[in-house]
């Protein structure tokens, strides 16, 4: 609970610093929500020229950017200092995270804040709510989609420390964890009708892309509790084991390795 205070008290005041310049704070948001507005049109086009794929329609291609952009948008605004690992340890600005008495990966999440990310929150709340009223959703199916928020977003998180974890592996770690982050995202982004087969196994079980968009829009769209149950443990599995490597990651590293030349 002290943990998880302290990750709230940094976040309000990571926001606060954030939106001293109202503006541009505003104009972050508001740009990054219209942004994202271009993967829907570029979608409705694309079903009207090639047609359904795996009984997938428009209503659930809007579904599932509003689960990949709350889920995006929760973790790279609250959770930007992830994003900024290979930085801190590249520049030797991670011992500065070891020092401190707090929770270490808490500390390094909320060292920074993604202001353009709520963008992507806001956008996929609005996808999400059309997407309710579209299909006239049931409370269930309304419950349903705020309990896979929330595993959606565990997902990400999960698969977004194993990915930046590689850091402490790599000397060229940022050109790493942007291809492995790309391998992870990307399929995410394509509705699930587009994988099938060993593909769709190795999204879901290997690479966890499936988890965080297509799975949950299936689970909502067919009312299946046999999905919700196997994403529900894939994602405690996904978050245990992400824990797990970046634990051992952080021991690979090695400030003394940092060399400046001229100063």
């Amino acid at each position: 609970m002290k943990e998880l205070k302290f990750a709230l008290y940094a976040i309000k005041k990571n926001i606060q610093s954030s939106a001293e310049l109202r503006t541009s704070f505003l104009m972050n948001i508001v740009g990054m929500a219209i942004n994202n507005t271009a993967f829907i049109f570029l979608w409705i086009f694309f079903v009207k020229s090639v047609g359904i794929i795996g009984g997938w329609t428009i209503y659930d291609i809007i579904a599932l950017q509003g689960f990949t952009a709350v889920c995006f948008g929760i973790i790279f605004s609250a959770g930007y200092g992830i994003r900024k690992l290979a930085d801190y340890v590249a520049s030797g600005a991670f011992d500065r995270f070891m020092l401190s008495p707090k929770n270490l990966l808490v500390r390094i999440a909320t060292s920074s804040f993604g202001v353009s990310a709520l963008g992507d929150i806001v956008f996929g709340i609005v996808c999400l709510g059309i997407y309710a009223f579209l299909i006239h959703a049931t409370i269930y199916q309304i419950l349903l989609i705020a309990l896979l928020v929330l595993i959606s977003t565990i997902v990400f998180l999960a698969a977004v420390i194993v990915i930046y974890s590689m850091c402490f592996y790599f000397t060229d770690a940022s050109s790493v964890t942007y291809g492995l982050f790309q391998l992870f995202f990307a399929p995410a982004m394509f509705h699930g009708g587009a994988f099938q087969g060993a593909m769709r196994f190795i999204f879901t079980f290997a690479i966890p892309s499936l988890l965080i968009g297509a799975l949950p829009v299936e689970i909502v769209r067919d009312i299946s509790l046999e999905k919700l149950l196997l994403v529900s443990i894939l994602a405690i599995f996904w978050f245990v084991f992400s824990i797990k490597i970046f634990n051992r990651a952080v021991k690979k590293y090695e400030s003394s390795n940092f060399m400046t030349f001229g100063q």
